[in-house]
């Protein structure tokens, strides 16, 4: 298994959730873009409403994409500082 760098957040603006889910997005290739819905098994503790209002809140704040209910990683919009 090859090592990766783990990319961590610096932004106190934003809410637990959407960092959560934000870290999910970054961390792990295969989940760099998804509908609400699909997100759901990962966090299976919150709500579709709380995932879907994490996901506009990252896509305010320029983190995020979105072309109809598909978010996917702005990879260059806001930058999330990476820790070895």
């Amino acid at each position: 298994m090859s090592e990766h760098p783990t990319i961590t957040m610096s932004d106190d603006k934003l809410s637990c959730e959407a960092t959560a889910i934000l870290l999910r997005m970054l961390n792990f290739p295969d989940t760099d873009y998804h509908t609400a819905e699909e997100l759901c098994p990962f966090f299976e503790n919150d709500s579709l409403k709380t995932i879907r209002n994490a996901l506009n809140e990252l896509y305010d704040a320029g983190y995020l994409w979105r072309i109809g209910e598909t978010y996917m990683v702005n990879n260059r919009g806001r930058s999330a500082v990476l820790a070895g």
